[in-house]
């Protein structure tokens, strides 16, 4: 589990050490032609929750390890909702993009041109929400927590809070009016604690939290049961718009990326955004886009203007 004490101590010095090493390594190198740096946004929904001091704090050093991986120099900023950024990256405004799955799939409908460039995982090539409550608890199904107060973890991916938000509209009610209370616990650990305790009736939390609960408090997981998994929803992904880059600047960025999680300090990075690494595209990474864009469409212009997360804005 990650706790949120001294994140920003810690963030800035990993960030710190980190530049420090990747401009130690450049000095070492004889001086060659400037190289134009490849310009990459963020979903805004990668941050969620996270305040912009804390963001730009773990962007900086996220640049220099992917210049020290690939040897190509990037700038990362926030690029907006999905169909922002998907129109960012088709005008050349950004060179490549990263987006939850979900979002792709969505940005993918307006735009076929973008492609998959590799995927951005946390354990698993595929996500799943859950919605878990005590082993003792006669709640069977989403009616039976009508009127009771649920957790929904702060920095929940963008799948858990989908599987939340469709689950009370099919009954007709916004997640505010369906429950009593949600609660915002600062993590999966607190949320699940706080269901074996009884301070909430349910809390919906991705599998990946689940399981490392499982690991870590067999005992207090032993005290819950999960009642409902969300669909599959595909993983983060790194995406580009044909033509922009050149296909070898493509094949550099990926195996080099490919390689983050080989060494301490990229693993501290990757896990300072939640990701456990950089994979190649599923075979089968189409057919879940189809599939979650049919089950979750994309938002209407009214929807997206509610619930938008406070972050960073980009330029």
């Amino acid at each position: 589990m990650v706790r949120r004490g001294g994140s920003y101590v810690r963030l800035a010095a990993l960030g710190i050490l980190w530049t420090g090493l990747a401009a130690t390594a450049r000095g070492d190198e004889p001086a060659k032609t400037r190289v134009e740096p490849v310009r990459i946004g963020l979903a805004s929904s990668l941050a969620r929750d996270t305040p912009e001091a804390l963001v730009q704090i773990i962007l900086e050093p996220f640049a220099s390890l992917m210049e020290a991986q690939t040897g190509v120099p990037g700038q990362m900023v926030m690029g907006g909702d999905a169909r922002n950024l998907a129109q960012r990256l088709q005008s050349n405004h950004f060179q490549l993009a990263v987006f939850q799955g979900v979002e792709f799939a969505w940005a993918q409908q307006e735009c076929p041109e973008l492609k998959p460039l590799m995927i951005a995982i946390n354990k698993r090539r595929h996500l799943e929400a859950c919605l878990v409550v005590r082993s003792d608890s006669v709640a069977l199904t989403w009616d039976d927590l009508r009127h009771k107060d649920v957790a929904l973890p702060r920095h929940s991916r963008e799948h858990c809070h989908l599987f939340l938000q469709r689950s009370c509209r099919e009954r007709g009610q916004d997640m505010e009016q369906f429950f009593a209370h949600i609660d915002r616990p600062r993590g999966v650990e607190l949320g699940l604690d706080d269901v074996v305790r009884g301070k909430v009736q349910a809390a919906v939390v991705d599998s990946v939290g689940l399981a490392s609960y499982q690991h870590e408090k067999p005992g207090c997981f032993e005290r819950l049961k999960t009642i409902k998994v969300s669909e599959t929803f595909p993983a983060a992904v790194v995406v580009y718009y044909p033509g922009r880059l050149s296909a070898a600047r493509l094949d550099r960025f990926k195996d080099g990326m490919a390689r983050a999680n080989e060494t301490a300090v990229g693993r501290q990075l990757l896990a300072a955004v939640r990701w456990t690494g950089f994979e190649p595209v599923p075979a089968d990474y189409q057919k879940t886009l189809t599939d979650i864009r049919r089950a979750y469409p994309p938002p209407t212009p009214a929807e997206r203007t509610v619930g938008r997360p406070k972050t960073a804005n980009g330029d």
